[in-house]
């Protein structure tokens, strides 16, 4: 009894830390490790990462991640799938106060998601075409967007970034499974590979929009992201489908 206190107490307390640590002193250093729900977040050389300039002027940022222990390919499907609603997991158990599921894999950077338009199949998994909205901040820096749905099956999770139907860039989700956990890669362009207005629109995106600074803060949150998957989403997968 006094263990399961023990720990919900200091779940309360990194909960409190990880807010205190951002608003305080995080942005002063944004190599400092993060605090995050589960204890210290994942540091960007967990990951392997590589940044290229395009020919077209884009730019493009890959992170192959480390295992997601006891992770599988499903979990983070059903995750994605279920990433808007909420939970009552406090750490320890499910008897705690209602957030949102979101805010447990980046307490720092995560503000509200919502599907926009879920489109679901005769399975009831959501399908190419389902819109989502994402409001986020990383590196100073206040992502407000919507994104189009572009593949989601058992390899790949991908959507499109832009507006007023203009493609922007993409972000892809690269997974599989293996004896440890998924192995799961990210990988965001900025690009537009129009033939005619391509360059002109990567251009505009790149300078105005996207710029090398926000995609390489993009990077370290998406880095300590996927790496708080292991500590709740298999726990949420055998909690709410039991």
């Amino acid at each position: 009894m006094f263990k399961i206190l023990f720990k919900k107490l200091l779940f309360i307390i990194l909960l409190t830390s990880s807010f205190l640590s951002y608003s305080l002193d995080i942005d002063k250093d944004k190599s400092k490790q993060k605090i995050g729900f589960f204890g210290p977040m994942k540091s960007f050389n967990s990951a392997q990462t590589t940044f290229e300039k395009l020919p077209n002027g884009g730019i493009k940022a890959t992170i192959y991640h480390e295992v997601m222990k006891g992770v599988t390919v499903e979990h983070l499907r059903w995750w994605f799938e279920n990433i808007d609603k909420t939970t009552t997991y406090n750490g320890v158990d499910f008897n705690g106060l209602e957030i949102p599921r979101y805010h447990l894999w980046h307490p720092h950077d995560h503000i509200k998601v919502h599907w926009k338009k879920k489109l679901l199949d005769e399975n009831g998994r959501v399908l190419p075409g389902s819109q989502m909205h994402i409001k986020e901040t990383f590196g100073g820096h206040l992502i407000d967007e919507s994104v189009l749905i572009t593949r989601f099956d058992d390899k790949e999770y991908n959507f499109k970034l832009g507006m007023f139907g203009i493609k922007g860039g993409e972000l892809i989700h690269a997974y599989q499974n293996s004896p440890e956990g998924v192995l799961f890669m990210t990988q965001l362009t900025i690009s537009n590979d129009n033939p005619i207005f391509g360059k002109l629109i990567t251009w505009l995106v790149t300078k105005f929009l996207v710029n090398e600074e926000i995609l390489k803060a993009w990077m370290q949150h998406n880095i300590e992201e996927s790496g708080e998957s292991e500590n709740f989403i298999p726990i949420l997968y055998n909690y709410y489908n039991k």
